[in-house]
């Protein structure tokens, strides 16, 4: 199945986007690394460092042989959203920060 996982640069979308892709799913990360740059502008970095999303996809196709698609942008730009979507063709796309939660 072709998959996007919509901010996959977070923590919950780069371990989402690893595993659907070790599970044989066609993926691709979207993201506009907005997070990274309110840390640069707040002169902040996170307690453990993250390494850049290009770096990452490479040492996971060094491990596995597997390719994970990024295509950087917003999704609220509607013509990039329209673009990227016409591009990769997914079947399901997934944002994993908006996940439903349980209340309290």
């Amino acid at each position: 199945m072709r998959i996007a996982v919509l901010g996959g640069d977070g923590y919950c979308g780069w371990a989402t986007a690893l595993y659907l892709s070790q599970k044989g799913h066609t993926v691709a990360i979207i993201d506009n690394f907005i997070r990274r740059q309110w840390d640069f502008e707040l002169g902040v970095q996170t307690l453990t460092p993250i390494q850049p999303l290009p770096d990452r996809l490479r040492a996971w196709h060094e491990h596995t042989g597997k390719e994970i698609d990024l295509l950087i942008g917003d999704v609220t730009d509607y013509e990039f959203l329209a673009e990227s979507l016409n591009e990769f063709k997914p079947e399901w796309s997934i944002s994993p920060s908006s996940a439903p939660r349980p209340t309290q």
